[in-house]
């Protein structure tokens, strides 16, 4: 019988059976669904969450399809859940742990740490989550710690992990046309991601947090809409090149992100448990040449 190499990619960054949870800039549409699309295209069972259950089924329907996963891939469920609303976050995290028992990973929209809950890491996932979540509602994804705990007794036998999504706008020298806002929050999520990792390194959780730091991909922020698949459709590269080159960057790819870009990276991240508190910029060199503080 043929085995396959634990060196080999199909080895290295399997994510088969795997339950993971995203909520990402929409789970639908953008960056989340790319990032749906990747994992259940790779066999994990992968619940993408947020308000519009309409755009949330067609995402599944669509993109969770036999003909797009592939005859070994997993499936794309939809769940709706508000992150501003902690009822709407305990209802989900209730559904999964009376279907699944546990979460792999969870794909996060990281936002700024506002208080200090009374609990900490040495008092283990259950109590710790429970007091960040008491917190704040920013904090939603500390209502899937004690899942995400549980991980590692799941077939996997892997520890549980989050991803934030960042951003290469938190790490630039310049405002971006002034959206001060959006570029200090996503500055504050790079430093936040590295915090969370350093708590959840503990003992008592032992739960990896790292982050991706995207450049410009297609989404409904940065085209302004998505078709009838909830895909949104890149700029054309000659435009996309002289709005980078009129804010200085150098783009060597010469084009917008796709979600094989993203896809490598997050798989990455996912299956690696020796990667942690890391914010790995995928944005096609831009960061490289307009940084403000690699």
């Amino acid at each position: 019988m043929a085995t396959t190499s634990p060196l080999a990619a199909a080895s290295l960054l399997t994510v088969k059976d795997w339950v993971i949870v995203g909520k990402l800039t929409g789970g639908g549409t953008g960056i989340g669904l790319m990032y749906a699309q990747a994992l259940a295209a790779n066999g994990a069972k992968v619940y993408i969450t947020g308000r519009r259950q309409e755009v949330l089924e067609t995402s599944a329907r669509v993109h969770g399809s036999a003909d797009k996963v592939g005859s070994s891939g997993g499936t794309i469920v939809p769940l709706v859940m508000d992150v501003t609303n902690k009822d709407s976050i305990v209802k989900a995290v209730e559904h999964i742990s009376k279907t699944d028992g546990h979460v792999n990973v969870l794909v996060s929209n990281a936002d700024i740490w506002t208080t200090k809950p009374e609990a900490g890491p040495e008092d283990g996932p259950e109590k710790f989550g429970s007091s960040m979540f008491g917190q704040s509602i920013d904090l939603w994804q500390q209502a899937f710690l004690s899942l995400l705990a549980k991980s590692i007794s799941s077939p996997t036998g892997k520890m549980g992990s989050v991803i934030n999504t960042t951003s290469n706008s938190g790490q630039l020298r310049m405002s971006e046309a002034s959206q001060l806002a959006y570029n200090v929050s996503k500055a504050a999520s790079v430093r936040m991601t590295r915090q969370l990792a350093f708590d959840f390194s503990h003992q008592n959780i032992k739960i990896r947090v790292n982050g991706i730091a995207p450049g410009w991909f297609p989404s409904e922020m940065t085209t302004g809409g998505s078709n009838d698949h909830n895909e949104s459709v890149a700029q054309a590269d000659a435009i996309f090149q002289q709005e980078m080159l009129d804010i200085g960057a150098r783009v060597p790819p010469g084009r917008m992100g796709k979600a094989e870009d993203l896809a490598s990276g997050l798989l990455m991240l996912a299956t690696n448990d020796y990667i942690w508190g890391m914010n790995l910029v995928i944005d096609g060199g831009i960061l490289q040449s307009v940084a403000g503080n690699v």
